[in-house]
Order: structure tokens, then sequence, then C-alpha cells
């Protein structure tokens, strides 16, 4: 079979290049303030999969489209029809006709979002892995702050009220840990004790607070920075912690967009 040149472009690729391109920019749009759209080999995998399954969706619009007019009057009636009728809300899943309706596109974006939360928060564990003092996170943190305020000036306010959060954290892991301290030295010999099981609960209570909401700041980081920026808070980072911290790479490694190499520490 010769296929027609022209009409295999305007039939095919036209319409697949138009869907996935328009379906790219919404999920670029759709990304900001969440995270990094490829942050990691599965966030970019279910991004080529939207992609894809748009591109197919268009091409199969394109061809179904002049067999549209053969459908009876009642069958466009009946579709108009099930549009209007009330349906209950959700927030968090997409009614199940709502994936239907876009062949699956609906469901792997949801998947999508999912997937950023999830690669936002393993990085930002791992960026904190290494932190083992309230004073050296406090450290961090302040100059974090400071980061975030000179390149995100729209966000003053829930910057200050993360780090107010962190930093009132922080302080109450301090005391803690200071009394702590305290009750386990002897007055009279100087020796400390070994920490009872309440004792190190609480200490490991208050620090495990401190580390949450400190990264809660740097979430704040993730989903507003770039990749550029990563530089930067690697340096902040190996400011706060001492040159014995490095047990691994200071910086998570994060997946480059499309690319066949690995990335090295």
């Amino acid at each position: 079979m010769i296929w027609d040149h022209h009409g295999w472009l305007a039939g095919y690729v036209l319409p697949a290049v138009l869907s996935a391109g328009l379906a790219w920019i919404g999920l670029v749009r759709h990304s900001v303030g969440k995270g990094w759209l490829l942050g990691s080999w599965r966030s970019a995998g279910l991004a080529l999969l939207v992609l894809v399954l748009a591109g197919a969706v268009g091409i199969a619009a394109g061809l179904a489209l002049p067999h549209l007019a053969k459908l009876p009057p009642a069958a466009a009636g009946l579709a108009t029809g099930v549009t209007t009728m009330p349906r209950k809300r959700q927030e968090d899943t997409t009614q199940p006709y709502v994936k239907f309706m876009t062949l699956g596109i609906a469901w792997l974006r949801e998947r999508l979002d999912y997937r950023m939360c999830l690669d936002a928060h393993s990085w930002c564990a791992q960026f904190l892995d290494g932190f083992e003092k309230s004073t050296h996170l406090r450290v961090f943190v302040h100059e974090l702050k400071h980061h975030l305020v000179n390149r995100h000036p729209t966000l003053n306010k829930t910057i200050n009220n993360l780090f107010d959060a962190a930093d009132k954290a922080m302080i109450h892991a301090l005391e803690v840990q200071t009394k702590t301290d305290e009750a386990r030295r002897d007055t009279h010999t100087g020796w400390m004790r070994e920490p009872t099981d309440e004792e190190v609960y609480q200490c490991r209570s208050a620090f495990g607070e401190a580390f949450s909401r400190c990264g809660d700041l740097l979430l704040c980081a993730y989903v507003h920075g770039r990749r550029t920026e990563q530089s930067e808070l690697g340096t902040l980072r190996a400011k706060a912690l001492p040159n014995d911290a490095f047990r691994s790479s200071p910086l998570p490694v994060q997946r480059r967009r499309l690319s066949f190499h690995r990335n090295r520490p």
C-alpha cells in the first residue's frame, strides 16, 4: 500500500503532535507549585504515557470526526442530557466517569500528582539525612529561610510561617535535650548516667517534630525552586553540617529529563 505523504501527515502526525503538545503545556501548568514534573524516572514515565495517550486520542478523534454526522439525533440529545446531571463532588480523587471519558488520561494525571508528591518528600528526607543535632539543623533552616525570601518574595508570609513553626520546634527540642542532660548528670561526680527509655523517647520525639517542621520549609524550596538551585542548597547544607557528617552524597541524586545516562554522585 502506498501512503499519501501529505495525507499521512495531516491525518496522523499533525493531530498527534498538536494533542501531545497541548497536553504537555497542561501538565507543566498543572505541576506549578506541586514539584518537579520530571523529578524521577517514574514521574517522567507517567508524563510520557500521558503525552502518548493524548496523541493517540488526538488521532482517534480526527479519524472519528467524519463519522459523527451519521449518529442519530437521539444519541446527541442523550449525551447532552448526561452532562447536565448532578454529580457528587470528590476532592481527592478523579471521578470514575471522568477517567472513562478521558480514556485513562485523568487517571494517569492523578497517578502523576501522587508520584510527584512522593518524589518531593523523598528528596527532602534524603537532603536532611545527616542532621543529628538540633543546633546544626537550626543553622541550616535559618540560612534556608533567607535563601527562600530573597528568591520568592511573593511567598514571604508562607515562608515566615513555616520558619516560625520550625524554629519553635527546634527550640523545644533543645530545651528537652538540655533538661535530659541535666537530669542525667550526677552533681557530685559529674558523670552522665545512661538515659531512661522515657528520656530517649522524649528527646527523639522532640527532635523528630523539629525535623518534620524543617522538612516543611525545605519542601517549599523544592516545589517552588528550580533544579539549578540545588548547588546553592547543597552549599547551605555543607556550611551547617560538620565536615565528618558527610557519610553519603550531600545532595539526593535527581534524574535528568529523559537522558539514558544515570547521574553519578
